[in-house]
């Protein structure tokens, strides 16, 4: 146990310290994450509000307990989901891994201090759903001072189940599946299939057949009372119907037995991890390489001069797609969004009825689309965070670029130009999308909407490089980290988010006359700031550079 606490000890403080570099400030990485849960207080309200309306509702059948049970099964589905990312970039693919297999430790060890560090970091989602979910029960429900330690004790311990489900796929994966050693191939082909899985169960969800399904089995469980549908919960996650009576009846057996349930779990975890963990963590690669031998042609090609912006953002199109960390957050972010849209009006089937817009005569209103097209661009433009982790994806090697004979102006406009592309590409594809399912509507609003969308595009991607030059995460030891944990990245999401809303919200607020001329203002003055950033572009990187 002791080398237990000490190696938890150890990774505790270097996961810390790869939250900033060493010349951020303390107090600007507080105001950055006191920002981020500024942010997560809507998401928050608003599961707080339909946990409630559940209890309200469920309560006079004596199901309270059956909304338990569904926000815990929430929470650890989650969980599960996140982890599937995350244990195998912890246990097996980050660098300290090298240097633990090396010393004197036995794999339980290794494996039990790395489980606790990734314990840690799914407790900021299991909250989420877990306090609003809590709050609901407590609004509707009356409790002895014996529930609020049970309250503590499922807390601590409801993402433990997920995590070891998530890490033993993770090891026998690892152990049996040669093919998934390379690191680059199984977060390409793994993120693939979970994008796939997701859309999948989203449809399937949503479709017609699964709404139309006969509830009568669904009502025989509701009218028996007794919080009998808790037991609709126990297929995945079996610990989650004895955690949900344990705190509607604050009964210590029930308690028992979930916690019972966790360590034959982390049991079987580790005695797993013995035998496979070691042989499944030896024999990684990063990365592989082709070794193409280029013919005549191909190097006459290859060596011909081009641009330097050219050639620079060709360098970055390529990093973003044969990377899979930065393909699949970056540009598949992205491309999901016209595949959701796609799924979603097929789910709905006959249901939805477009015919009705057929009878609106929209001649004469083509300024309507100047503001949701500037609000479809900057969102589009902030949340890929192609431009907001552009320098934070050099990362050590940032000190190149003011190394090679190009100003480094000339690098950022490269650089965003790779955002620019990807973001166009996406609105272009949203646009043909929207044309096909609403062809009632006239081709000048997609085109007014079009130019609209590629002037937000501009300003996004200035303002995202510009505060990534000004914050970079420059050290990681993982590409995921520069994309996944990086303030500069999550600060334009949410930032983009919000401007969107605002242009929206503008174009609902506004009174009709005023409409037309603060939308042609707003764009023209979102294209002049476009134009003097460019413009002063090198002078910016030159004095931010100088920090780095």
């Amino acid at each position: 146990m002791r080398k237990y606490f000490s190696l938890t000890r150890t990774l505790f403080k270097n996961a810390a310290g790869m939250v900033a570099d060493g010349k951020t400030k303390k107090m600007r990485v507080y105001l950055l994450y006191g920002f981020l849960a500024i942010c997560f207080i809507p998401l928050l309200f608003m599961l707080y509000y339909m946990f409630q309306e559940a209890f309200k509702t469920m309560a006079p059948l004596q199901q309270s307990g059956s909304i338990l049970a569904a926000g815990f099964h929430m929470t650890n589905l989650v969980t599960f989901l996140f982890s599937i990312f995350l244990i195998p970039g912890v246990f097996y693919f980050s660098k300290d891994s090298e240097i633990l297999l090396s010393l004197p430790l036995k794999p339980q060890t290794i494996l039990a201090s790395k489980f606790s560090v990734c314990l840690l970091y799914e407790y900021v989602f299991t909250l989420i759903v877990f306090l609003p979910l809590i709050a609901g029960y407590l609004q509707n429900e009356s409790v002895s001072i014996l529930f609020y330690v049970f309250v503590v004790i499922i807390a601590l311990t409801l993402p433990i189940y997920p995590l070891v489900l998530s890490s033993i796929i993770s090891m026998l994966v690892m152990r049996f599946v040669p093919f998934f050693k390379n690191r680059d191939r199984f977060n390409m082909i793994g993120g693939i299939l979970s994008v796939a899985f997701a859309l999948s169960f989203s449809y399937f969800m949503n479709s017609s057949g699964m709404q139309q399904e006969d509830p009568s089995a669904l009502v025989n469980l509701l009218i028996e009372g007794n919080n009998s549908l808790i037991s609709m919960f126990a297929y995945l996650f079996p610990a989650v119907p004895f955690a949900s009576h344990a705190l509607i009846s604050q009964d210590i057996l029930q308690l028992g037995l979930y916690l019972l349930i966790l360590i034959a779990a982390l049991a079987v975890f580790l005695i797993m991890g013995k035998y496979f963990y070691f042989k499944g963590a030896i024999g990684f690669d990063e990365t592989k390489s082709t070794r193409k031998v280029l013919n005549d042609v191909e190097m006459k090609k290859a060596l011909t001069q081009k641009s330097k912006v050219f050639t620079y953002t060709q360098k970055e199109l390529r990093l973003l797609l044969r990377t899979p960390v930065y393909f699949l957050n970056c540009i598949g972010t992205c491309f999901i969004f016209p595949i959701v849209i796609v799924i979603s009006i097929m789910s709905q089937g006959e249901s939805l009825n477009l015919a009705a817009l057929n009878q609106i005569d929209f001649s004469g209103y083509a300024y309507y689309a100047i503001l949701p097209g500037l609000a479809m661009g900057m969102l589009i433009g902030c949340i890929n965070m192609i431009s907001a982790t552009a320098i934070s994806r050099e990362g050590s090697n940032v000190m190149f670029m003011k190394y090679i004979p190009m100003p480094l102006g000339k690098q950022i406009i490269a650089k965003m130009n790779a955002g620019i592309i990807v973001s166009v590409l996406t609105i272009l594809l949203l646009f043909i999308i929207a044309y096909i399912l609403f062809p009632m509507l006239p081709i000048l609003y997609y085109i007014i909407a079009f130019i609209s969308a590629i002037i937000a595009i501009f300003l996004g991607n200035e303002l995202c490089i510009l505060l990534d030059m000004a914050h970079p995460k420059l050290v990681w030891e993982q590409e995921a980290a520069a994309v996944k944990q990086n303030m500069s990245g999550m600060i334009a999401m949410f930032g983009g988010m919000l401007i969107a809303g605002l242009l929206i919200a503008a174009l609902f607020l506004l009174p009709n006359d005023l409409i037309m001329p603060i939308s042609i203002g707003i764009c023209i003055a979102i294209l002049l700031i476009s134009v003097v950033i460019y413009s002063k572009m090198d002078t910016i990187a030159c004095k931010l550079f100088k920090k780095i």
